[in-house]
């Protein structure tokens, strides 16, 4: 601990200097392990708050960086260098769609009311620094089992998480452990607007964060109670989920109990259609773990549940307005204020305005309004046409996780798009582009409902005139090459074909 100490006490400009240096060895590092790169993202995604809080309060701009900067060492080795194996096989997906509607989004740092190339560009990756994950995340696990097996460890992280924010709502709202990061927001604890009770962040830097962890682990403890191949059961059904629904009342956020209300829904109707698992015991399994999620709260967690109700009857609202009212007055402002063109991208985002400050850039010419609501704030940035290939984008990956779904047989690849489809629906109306964790998620997790959409590389060779290559066709001139099989063989690891698939 004691370098650690001494490091937080270095000035800005050394930090910056080892800070750079410490990328150069991250990104090479990442560049050469592509795949264990991404994985140390995941777990970087849950811890880095915790360093911005705690441990290294004067560099947090940093270590906000912490996750991207594995991703990309990863993000250049895959695109640009990928390995042979994955040369053998692609994507079968609107590649050409993707690419226009990220364009029309990204014209928007054209827009001359940002005033800098720097932050102009910034905008760019707060959009589009996770939309890359997506098309690696089919190619991540080597098999079926391997993904199994490692998404259960990484659903069992939330278990530690969870323990601190238990200890958070019982400390003094002044305690050093509630505390938000300080550099691009408010310090300090949010209560519950009754008591003195706080408003719980777990290892994550604000409120956002922690709501987005709750929601995903959630749905995740479902998904791996579904498979029947799934180990520490007991653990997700007894400890997990109570531990979860504890803390979604915790945090004081109505999305989340929502939203995880939504996910139970969707599961339960899945399984009672039989689309979703061939056996029928995960019908108890689901409601037990439900009942425990939702009695164990109660019982254990009767304070929490005080505090989270008497949040939402004093907040003057509903969920009609919401999921409707608030959205549209929002646009409606957005449209009113930016007009067509809107602001420029990122400019409402407020890491801008700490990298304005930091360095000494010029203020906007019209700056941006804030609005409570991101489908507000993103018209307002992107203009029109930018809003509507923002949302196009990402309505695109939700329909292509809802066809795997349809498509796939039962099992943990139709689980896992399952999830995708019950989150990504209800965070079109929440944050993603201010809240860097929704958008890691939302991203990474859309890229399983892609593995069904995984096909060999055909390669076409031409054999002599009036010959034909040896076992194809007579009348056709070409043949699959060796490559090709190597990718069918990729593929069947995958779980895309093969006896053993159950994808």
């Amino acid at each position: 601990m004691f370098w650690i100490l001494s490091i937080v006490k270095l000035p800005l400009s050394t930090l910056l200097m080892l800070g750079g240096l410490g990328a150069l060895i991250i990104i090479a590092w990442s560049y050469t392990y592509w795949r264990a790169a991404v994985k140390v993202a995941f777990v970087a995604v849950l811890v880095e708050g915790a360093i911005r809080k705690w441990f290294l309060p004067s560099a947090e701009e940093l270590v906000y960086f912490l996750k991207d900067v594995f991703l990309v060492g990863a993000y250049l080795k895959f695109y640009f260098a990928p390995d042979p194996e994955l040369r053998a096989y692609r994507l079968r997906v609107p590649g050409g769609m993707f690419f226009l509607l990220c364009c029309v989004v990204a014209f928007s740092a054209m827009n001359p009311n940002i005033g800098s190339a720097l932050l102009a560009a910034y905008g760019v990756k707060i959009y589009f620094m996770y939309v890359p994950l997506t098309f690696m995340m089919p190619y991540l696990f080597r098999n079926q089992q391997e993904m199994l097996r490692q998404i259960t460890w990484y659903a069992l992280l939330a278990i530690p998480i969870c323990l601190l924010g238990f200890l958070q709502y019982k400390s003094d709202k002044f305690s050093v452990i509630n505390t938000f990061a300080a550099g691009m927001s408010e310090t300090g604890a949010t209560g519950f607007g009754v008591g003195d009770r706080v408003r719980v962040t777990g290892t994550f830097s604000y409120l956002t964060g922690h709501t987005t962890f709750v929601i995903i682990f959630f749905a995740l403890a479902f998904a791996l109670l579904s498979l029947r191949e799934t180990r520490w059961k007991p653990v997700l059904l007894f400890a997990m989920l109570p531990m979860l629904a504890g803390n979604a009342l915790m945090g004081g956020s109505r999305a989340s109990v929502v939203t995880m209300a939504f996910v139970t829904v969707g599961f339960a109707l899945a399984t009672l259609s039989g689309s979703l698992v061939p056996r029928r015991g995960f019908v108890m399994t689901l409601v037990f773990g439900a009942v425990l999620a939702v009695g164990g709260s109660v019982y254990f967690f009767a304070d929490a549940l005080i505090h989270w109700e008497a949040r939402s009857q004093t907040a003057n609202d509903t969920l009609t307005s919401r999921t409707i009212d608030h959205p549209v007055a929002a646009l409606k402002a957005a449209f009113e204020a930016g007009g067509a063109f809107g602001f420029g991208i990122g400019t409402a985002h407020p890491a801008t305005y700490a990298i304005r400050n930091k360095l000494g850039i010029l203020p906007m010419k019209e700056r941006a309004p804030l609005l409570d609501n991101e489908i507000g704030q993103v018209l307002g940035e992107l203009g029109v046409a930018g809003f509507l290939a923002w949302y196009g984008l990402r309505l695109l990956l939700l329909w292509l996780n809802w066809k795997s779904y349809l498509a796939s047989p039962p099992g943990i690849i139709r689980t896992l798009c399952l999830v995708v489809v019950l989150i990504a629906g209800p965070f079109l109306l929440m944050s993603v582009v201010y809240n860097h964790t929704a958008s890691f998620f939302i991203f990474a997790i859309s890229g399983f409902g892609l593995i069904p959409l995984v096909e060999a590389t055909v390669q076409r060779r031409f054999a002599p005139r009036g010959r034909s290559p040896r076992g194809s066709h007579p009348h056709n001139s070409s043949a699959l090459s060796d490559k090709s099989v190597t990718g069918n063989r990729l593929g069947m690891r995958l779980g895309q074909h093969g006896p053993d698939s159950t994808s």
